[in-house]
C-alpha cells in the first residue's frame, strides 16, 4: 500500500515537471518569436545610433543635475568611477577622458546651446519609448505633457537613484563599525552593487517608460534577467577583447571606439529582451496540446463581453484591474490586448479614466459578427479552452462540425492542374 502510494506521487511529480517543462520551452518559443516579431536586432541598432548621438547631451544633463544637491562633487565622482569601471569593459578609462572632456565644454554652453543638448537627450528617449512601446504593442500616445514628465523623469531620477545606492553602498562598507564585522562580505557587496545599479534602472524603465500599466513584479523580474544578462555579457565581452586584441592591430589608436560600438549594440539588445521577457510574463498562456502561447479566442471575448455587459446593465463600466481579477487565467497585458481588438471592432470603449464599457448592444451581434470583426480563434473542441457552458459549447460544437464540412474538399481538387502545366510549359 505504502509503495503504490510512493509510486504514485513520484509519477504525479514527474508529471508536473514535465507540465512545467514544456511550459518552460513553449515559453521560450514564444519569447523568441516575439523578439523577432518586434524586430528587436533592428531597433537595437537604432538604440545605438540615438545613443552614440545622445550620449555627450545625457552625461551633460546628468552632471547639471547632480550639481543641484549637497555633496555633488563626490557623488558624481564616485557615479562616474563605478559607471566607467563597471559598464564600459576593458575601454572605460579612454572613454571616461574623452567622455569627460566633452561634457564638460558642453555644460559651460549658453542657455540656447544647452537647451539644444537636452532637447538632444530628449530625442534619445523617445527613441526608446518607441522601442519600448512597440515591443507591448501600444496604438495609443501619451500627451505632450505626459511624455516630457516621464522622459524626465527617467534621466533625473535615473542617475540619481543609482548614484544614491553606490555612494550609501560604498560609504556603509567603508564605515570601521563595520569593516570588522563585514569582512569579505563587504567586498561580496560591492561586487552585486553593479547588477543591483542595474536591475534599480532596467526596472525603472520597464514600469515608467511603456504606455501600458506594467506589472511591478514582472518589471522586477524583467529586470533581474537584464541585469544578468548585462553582467554576462559583460564579462564575456572583456575576457574576448583582453585574450584576443585583434582589434587593436586593426584599428590603433581608435581601437576603443569599434569596441564600445559594439558593446552600446550588445547592451540596447539585452535591454530589449528584458522588456520582451517583461511583456511575455503578462502575455503568454500555456495550453498543453499548443505550440506556444494560446492565441486570443473568441470564449474569452464572449466571456469579457458578459461581464461588460452586466456591469452596463448596473449602470456602470469596469476597470482593467476589476476584468482581470474575475479570472485567474486573464493576465492584465492579455486582457488589455483582448480589449484593444474589441475596441478596434467598435465594440467596446474605453472611458476618459480608464474603465471600459460595451460600445453597442449584444442583442443585434452575434457569434459570426464578433468572429468576423475581431478574427480571435475558434477552439479546438478537444482544447482546454473549451467553454464550460453548454449553449456556448453547443453552437461552436456545431460550428467546428459545418466548417468541417465546408472546408473538407481535398486541396488537389481545388488546384488546376491542367492550366499549371501549360504554364510551366510556356516559362520553360
Amino acid at each position: 500500500m505504502a509503495s503504490a502510494r510512493q509510486t504514485a506521487g513520484i509519477d504525479t511529480l514527474i508529471a508536473k515537471l514535465q507540465h512545467r517543462l514544456r511550459a518552460g520551452l513553449a515559453f521560450a518559443r514564444y519569447l523568441g518569436g516575439s523578439f523577432a516579431r518586434h524586430q528587436g536586432p533592428q531597433n537595437a541598432a537604432s538604440l545605438t545610433y540615438a545613443f552614440l548621438l545622445a550620449l555627450v547631451p545625457l552625461m551633460t544633463v546628468s552632471l547639471a543635475v547632480f550639481s543641484a544637491f549637497p555633496m555633488a562633487d563626490r557623488a558624481q565622482e564616485t557615479l562616474q568611477a563605478f559607471l566607467f569601471d563597471n559598464f564600459v569593459p576593458a575601454a572605460g578609462e579612454v572613454l571616461q577622458t574623452y567622455l569627460l572632456e566633452f561634457s564638460s565644454k558642453a555644460s559651460r554652453l549658453s542657455g540656447a546651446s544647452f537647451l539644444a543638448l537636452i532637447v538632444v537627450a530628449l530625442m534619445m528617449m523617445s527613441t526608446i519609448d518607441r522601442a519600448l512601446n512597440a515591443i507591448w504593442e501600444v496604438r495609443g500616445r501619451r500627451s505632450r505633457v505626459a511624455t516630457f514628465l516621464v522622459y524626465w523623469a527617467v534621466l533625473s531620477l535615473g542617475p540619481i537613484l543609482i548614484g544614491a545606492s553606490v555612494v550609501a553602498t560604498s560609504y556603509v562598507v567603508s564605515l570601521s563599525v563595520w569593516s570588522d564585522a563585514i569582512g569579505s562580505l563587504g567586498e561580496r557587496l560591492l561586487g552585486l552593487t553593479p547588477v543591483l545599479a542595474s536591475l534599480l534602472g532596467f526596472a525603472l524603465l520597464y514600469t515608467l517608460v511603456p504606455n501600458r500599466q506594467v506589472p511591478i513584479r514582472h518589471a522586477l523580474a524583467g529586470a533581474l534577467l537584464a541585469a544578468l544578462l548585462f553582467e554576462g555579457a559583460k564579462r564575456a565581452f572583456a575576457a574576448y577583447i583582453t585574450h584576443f586584441p585583434a582589434y587593436e592591430a586593426i584599428y590603433g589608436a581608435l581601437a576603443a571606439v569599434p569596441i564600445f560600438l559594439v558593446w552600446v549594440y550588445v547592451s540596447a539588445m539585452v535591454m530589449l529582451l528584458g522588456a520582451e521577457f517583461t511583456r511575455s510574463l503578462g502575455m503568454f498562456r500555456y495550453v498543453p496540446g499548443a505550440r506556444g502561447n494560446a492565441p486570443l479566442g473568441l470564449v474569452e471575448a464572449v466571456r469579457v463581453l458578459g461581464h461588460l455587459a452586466r456591469a452596463q446593465r448596473q449602470g456602470t463600466a469596469m476597470s482593467l484591474r476589476a476584468l482581470a481579477r474575475l479570472d485567474g487565467a486573464w493576465s492584465a497585458p492579455r486582457l488589455e490586448a483582448m480589449l484593444s481588438e474589441l475596441e478596434r471592432a467598435r465594440l467596446v470603449y474605453r472611458a476618459a479614466n480608464g474603465r471600459w464599457g460595451l460600445a453597442r448592444r449584444l442583442d443585434g451581434l452575434t457569434l459570426y459578427d464578433l468572429h468576423r470583426a475581431t478574427g480571435f480563434a475558434l477552439p479546438a473542441p478537444d482544447s482546454p479552452l473549451w467553454p464550460k457552458d453548454e449553449r456556448l459549447g453547443g453552437h461552436l460544437a456545431r460550428a467546428d462540425i459545418a466548417l468541417r464540412e465546408a472546408l473538407g474538399t481535398s486541396l488537389d481538387q481545388l488546384v488546376d492542374n491542367d492550366d499549371e502545366t501549360a504554364c510551366l510549359r510556356r516559362r520553360a
